[in-house]
């Protein structure tokens, strides 16, 4: 489907990342194929909405703007899945004394929208919004295997390299048979795979018929996981994803009536 005026303006946004913060009308011409009129219009309408904002004391450098932090507040003080998230995963982590997220899968990255830690214990270099591969860890594989086959065969056909490369699945075949394996048992346990100190364990909260699952996951070194009650750990994620399904539920009922 081809993209409106303003959706052709806010694959600007696309170009940022952690590794280039700063980008100018060059690499918007470059990388999106735009004439640098075209460019500097997009410019234009980027930083009168605040999305974008120009550096001072630079030939033409710009950077995110203040109306992105406005957002990301606005979204972590007032999305529903994440407010109800909130309690059970901090008495999560009370009980085990393990780091816990919720993850979203998009097209190209999972990001953590929410993360509990225990003792502020930090495991990896990830934090909320910050996107994280596909084919490794055990959130998007969780997720995905909630997916309909054409969803699932989307994910290998993109990655397949990346999927044979980490020895998870050689053919679509096994890929398909892995996804139907892990949503058969209800969760995924992965040992080593976004980093090699660091395991993690996940099961879907299903809160919608329409949309894939988020992911509970729960974290922590390998050497933790080796001393503990896997199918207890699972057991605790379970129960908390259905308490929380169950209160979205009552709440999107309560919104309809």
């Amino acid at each position: 489907m081809a993209l409106s005026s303003f959706g052709k303006i806010l694959t600007v946004l696309d170009l940022f990342s952690v590794s280039r913060p700063i980008i100018n009308v060059d690499i918007i011409s470059e990388e999106l194929g735009l004439s640098k009129p075209t460019s500097y219009r997009y410019l234009k309408e980027l930083v009168s909405t605040e999305l974008l904002q120009r550096l001072s004391g630079t030939s033409g450098d710009y950077t995110l703007g203040s109306k992105i932090a406005v957002l990301d507040y606005i979204s972590r003080t007032t999305d529903p899945l994440v407010q109800i998230s909130i309690p059970f995963m901090q008495q999560i982590v009370e009980r085990t004394e393990f780091c816990c997220l919720l993850t979203h899968l998009n097209r190209d990255s999972c990001i953590d929208i929410h993360h509990e830690l225990f003792k502020d214990v930090t495991l990896l270099s990830y934090g909320r919004g910050c996107p994280r591969p596909v084919f490794v860890g055990s959130s998007p594989k969780v997720i995905m295997s909630y997916l309909p086959k054409q969803g699932i065969l989307d994910y290998y056909q993109r990655f397949s390299a990346e999927l044979s490369e980490v020895d998870f699945a050689e053919s679509e075949e096994k890929f398909l048979l892995k996804m139907k394996q892990i949503k058969k048992q209800g969760y995924y346990y992965s040992s080593g795979e976004l980093d090699p100190n660091v395991s993690g364990l996940s099961v879907p909260i299903k809160f919608s018929a329409k949309e894939p699952p988020l992911a509970l996951t729960l974290l922590a070194s390998k050497n933790r996981f080796e001393f503990v009650n896997l199918q207890k750990l699972i057991e605790i994620l379970q129960e908390n994803a259905a308490l929380i399904e169950k209160k979205f539920a009552e709440l999107s009922e309560e919104d309809e009536a």
